[in-house]
């Protein structure tokens, strides 16, 4: 587990509330440095303290923004399981309660992916989602889960209740645990992944994704998946990584750590996403693929160009002098008049033009062919038209594909062996 410096900690009532939670818990606080002892808090407190730091104002807010020095504010918390009526009085009781688990819902969430391209013009797939947690250590700085770590500790009650969610979406093949945070920077003290991985080996047709930009895997060498979990690095270029990526592992050190899952029987899969236009980013994602590629095979590389973030705000999320210019005034230009429409931000993630995403897109997927024609590219809620395209440069379609974290995007789906 990753030391953890954050200026306060918190731990809700809930989460002291039976043995298991509090060795949790107390195993975790041995690798939290803070130089305030920690404040066991109700509702009522955690209340105030998410008003006070003003989370609620901030939720839309980028990690750039919050101009962290080191880690986030931490909570440890817990999951309730109470009914809708019992849950619409806590929110009415503590407003600042109900976003990001704080109020301990939201275990899982579904991503209705296929209403997009009638909302937005662009192409997902719907999904559940698994959490246990909103926030992370790794600061980079686009994300959106800057400011707290909210972690819950009561994670058997989280598993017990997952037999309920497969057996009501049985066309659900993948779920994929966390993107609200980076569990495995937690481990092996917060034992997620044992009890995940353990729970997902004995299921015929379901497949755990776990998601992350870290190097700890070691704990996940020797688990019994029995070819049922997928591990999903987010890796970036060099300059990306050391620039934008505050506290994450390096480019190298993530690659490293895909192949060690790859020769734990994991199957390895990874994100280009989000790739920043960087200047020289040709020679950067060259590079990256080259050294990728030369240690893993992942079955897919899902990639997408720098998004959901207010264009007129970004000089306060990220040091634009990174920036190829060419994106950067391409992008201002095109917001120049506000909004320029469907698929570009608010209306969804898009802030650079169709023809450059395009360029970094077909520049990607021509350099993975030439060294690997094995693996396969896909696109991440990209628009209708970019489909158009390059569908017959990726060899699939808007109707069927494969992707990051689609629903059936597991191993024996055809197109994996088409590729």
């Amino acid at each position: 587990m990753y030391g953890i410096h954050p200026p306060a900690v918190y731990i809700h009532e809930r989460a002291l509330a039976t043995p298991e939670r509090r060795a949790r818990v107390e195993r975790m606080l041995a690798h939290v440095h803070c130089e305030h002892e920690p404040e066991t808090v109700d509702d009522a407190r955690l209340n105030a303290v998410s008003e006070a730091n003003e989370w609620p104002a901030r939720n839309a807010w980028r990690t750039g923004q919050w101009n962290l020095a080191g880690d986030p504010v931490l909570v440890f918390n817990a999951f309730t399981w109470g009914s809708p009526e019992t849950l619409a009085e806590r929110r009415r009781r503590f407003p600042a309660l109900g976003l990001r688990m704080l109020d301990g819902v939201a275990a899982w969430t579904l991503r209705e992916g296929r209403k997009y391209r009638e909302l937005y013009g662009t192409v997902c797939q719907d999904a559940s989602e698994l959490h246990s947690a909103f926030g992370c250590l790794h600061r980079c700085d686009y994300c959106h889960i800057g400011g707290f770590l909210n972690l819950m500790v009561n994670l058997e009650e989280l598993v017990e209740r997952l037999p309920e969610l497969l057996d009501a979406n049985p066309w659900l093949q993948l779920y994929k645990y966390d993107n609200q945070t980076d569990t495995i920077a937690f481990e092996p003290e917060y034992g997620a992944s044992g009890l995940m991985v353990r729970f997902f080996a004995e299921q015929p047709n379901a497949y755990l994704m776990l998601y992350t930009k870290s190097d700890n895997v070691d704990h996940l060498l020797g688990l019994d998946h029995r070819g049922h979990t997928i591990v999903s690095f987010t890796i970036s270029s060099p300059t990306v990584a050391e620039h934008v990526e505050h506290g994450t592992p390096g480019t190298a050190q993530r690659i490293a750590a895909a192949a060690k899952v790859q020769g734990a029987g994991y199957v390895p899969r990874v994100r280009f996403s989000p790739i920043l236009p960087v200047r020289g980013w040709r020679e950067e994602l060259e590079g990256l693929i080259r050294d990728l590629l030369a240690e893993v095979t992942p079955d897919v590389i899902t990639i997408d160009l720098l998004g959901w973030m207010d264009p007129g705000c970004i000089d306060e999320i990220i040091d634009v002098s990174l920036l190829d210019p060419r994106f950067l005034g391409a992008m201002r230009d095109l917001f120049a008049d506000g909004p320029p429409g469907q698929g570009y931000w608010p209306r969804v993630k898009h802030i650079f033009p169709h023809a450059l995403r395009r360029e970094v897109y077909e520049f990607v997927i021509d350099e993975v062919r030439r060294r690997d024609p094995r693996v396969r590219v896909s696109l991440c809620n990209e628009t209708i038209g970019m489909w158009d395209d390059l569908g017959s440069k990726l060899g699939m379609e808007p109707e069927d594909y494969v992707c990051g974290c689609g629903p059936t995007s597991v191993p024996g789906n055809a197109l994996f062996a088409s590729a």
